[in-house]
């Protein structure tokens, strides 16, 4: 079971995907779905409306597609930043170390309050410094 590209056109097939006849000129390719990093993993799926969501990107997807077709892209931070300085935080209820960094359109930061909401603690306090 897997999920393939063709033209654009995303389309399910059982096993290797086959054209019949052969199109000329068409392409395929297997399709994957990216999501950003968080902290729970591939996430999950929700049906809305007749539709099937991935969470927590809420993205909407295939309606067969399953965690295989899910790729996580597990450097959150691969933009162009302004400069290398980054500053550190210690997470108030575990061990975990929180990163702020300064993004050409602004601070960054790899907590899941950032990575949910846009804005954390942590960012708020080193633009305020700042």
């Amino acid at each position: 079971m897997a999920l393939w590209n063709v033209n654009g056109d995303v389309l399910f097939s059982e096993g290797a995907f086959t054209q019949s006849p052969p199109e000329t000129g068409s392409w395929v390719k297997r399709h994957y779905y990216k999501v950003p990093y968080t902290n729970v993993g591939k996430g999950g799926f929700l049906k809305q409306d007749g539709k099937l969501i991935h969470t927590p990107s809420w993205t909407e997807i295939h309606p067969q597609t399953t965690l295989e077709d899910i790729l996580v892209d597990k450097k959150p931070f691969e933009e162009v930043f302004i400069n290398k300085e980054e500053w550190k935080f210690k997470s108030a209820s575990s061990d975990k170390e929180y990163t702020v960094k300064k993004g050409k359109s602004g601070y960054y930061c790899d907590c899941w309050g950032y990575i949910g909401h846009k804005k954390c603690k942590h960012v708020k306090e080193v633009s305020e410094s700042q």
